[in-house]
């Protein structure tokens, strides 16, 4: 039952595959420079999408009161992703209203576990995150963006539902991800030093490794 159920909850899930393209697309570069890259074709979108869900989905099995969140989740991140690889944004009309269906959906694990003490903790790393990018955000050259700093928000608040650890393994796989990225890039002169690289991705990256990594973890 428990796999069906998970099974029904990925395909429903995965419905707005057909759009993303589109809702990727509906966003341009607020620097007016053009996009640097072209908006995903929808089977790749797709597939990267349904591949996420799937791998989040076990993940969390068999929590099953944890799938509404953390797929939510799953699929605005391949959207903010492709989005910030795009245009170099994290557009605030996707961001900000996901805290609110985020925090709503983690109600349903929290009841359904009877542990009140992970959305407590769900909250404030969620706050701590937004700080913490936020100070960094305003030191000079950080290369961040404020929509970095609102993501870095929405995903502490998803992370620490799941622990503290979940917290620390996100934070220290975005940061290695995006400098083995950063400094393969300019040994192959792909980028120079000056160049902007949307932070973003790696951010979402290392979410999606940490519920990989602690999403299965028992209640309490």
């Amino acid at each position: 039952m428990t796999a069906a159920v998970t099974a029904a909850a990925v395909v429903c899930a995965a419905l707005p595959v057909p759009v993303l393209p589109s809702v990727v697309g509906a966003f341009g570069p607020m620097d007016g420079v053009p996009p640097r890259r072209a908006v995903p074709n929808r089977l790749v979108l797709g597939a990267v999408t349904v591949a996420v869900l799937a791998a989040v989905a076990a993940a969390v099995y068999p929590h099953t009161g944890r799938l509404p969140a953390y797929l939510f989740l799953a699929v605005v991140g391949v959207v903010l992703a492709a989005v910030d690889l795009r245009v170099h944004r994290l557009p605030d009309r996707i961001v900000l209203p996901s805290y609110a269906v985020l925090a709503a959906l983690l109600v349903v694990p929290t009841v359904g576990e009877g542990t009140p003490d992970r959305l407590l903790r769900a909250l404030l790393a969620g706050f701590a995150a937004w700080l913490a990018y936020g100070v960094l955000y305003l030191l000079p050259g950080s290369g961040l963006g404020r929509g970095d700093v609102k993501t870095a928000g929405l995903l502490g608040l998803a992370l620490g539902w799941l622990g503290w650890p979940a917290v620390a393994l996100w934070l220290v796989a975005a940061t290695m991800t995006a400098g083995i990225t950063a400094l393969t890039l300019l040994i192959l002169r792909r980028v120079s030093r000056r160049d902007p690289i949307a932070y973003g991705p790696f951010l979402l990256i290392g979410a999606l490794v940490a519920v990989l990594g602690t999403g299965w973890g028992p209640a309490g």
